[in-house]
């Protein structure tokens, strides 16, 4: 015949009581931040000061009427035609920042959007082959200054914009972050 172990006694119902305690406080901790950042979030709360040097728009504005939006990443500039100097230099400004992107320059294309543009555009065209032209401004981008730059995703939502003045190392930064994040190809 074989004898049964007698069971192990219970612990004192302070150690129970102990144990317990330290599991629920561990589970708050975990649970904390997660609470908290949920509640930040829900009360609408921003930071002060973000790292990105256009401004976001919210909510992106979409563009996908044409097919010229979708698939890559749009530097686009709103413009007018005639272009001018100041106009053809801040092109030449965004193939530069295309090409400084190196092996994501393929995910990227830079545009010229305006009223007019279609005549300029095939004097253009001997420079700068890769430049697409859209004549016409969207109905989206009616409210931007000309001179703007605006980011477009691949989805054809206008999503980031530039003041005309603003510093190209600033725009190239901000698409090279959105490139290094970004799961489209």
């Amino acid at each position: 015949m074989s004898t049964l172990a007698a069971p192990s006694p219970l612990p004192p119902p302070m150690s129970r009581l102990k144990s317990r305690l330290v599991l629920l406080s561990i589970c708050a901790l975990l649970l904390l931040p997660v609470l908290s950042g949920g509640s930040l979030y829900l009360s609408g709360w921003r930071p002060a000061r973000s790292i990105n040097h256009g401004a976001l728009i919210e909510p992106p504005l979409p563009l996908a009427g044409d097919p010229a939006w979708l698939g890559k990443w749009s530097l686009t500039l709103v413009s007018d035609a005639p272009c001018g100097s100041p106009c053809a230099a801040r092109l030449d400004e965004l193939r530069r920042v295309r090409v400084a992107l190196a092996r994501d320059m393929g995910r990227t294309r830079y545009v010229w959007v305006g009223t007019g543009v279609d005549a300029e555009a095939r004097q253009l065209a001997a420079t700068a082959p890769d430049l697409r032209t859209i004549a016409g401004r969207p109905p989206a981008l009616a409210g931007f200054a000309a001179g703007s730059i605006v980011i477009v995703d691949p989805h054809g939502l206008a999503m980031m914009a530039y003041a005309p003045q603003a510093p190209i190392n600033g725009i190239r930064s901000d698409l090279e972050r959105l490139l290094k994040l970004s799961w489209i190809e």
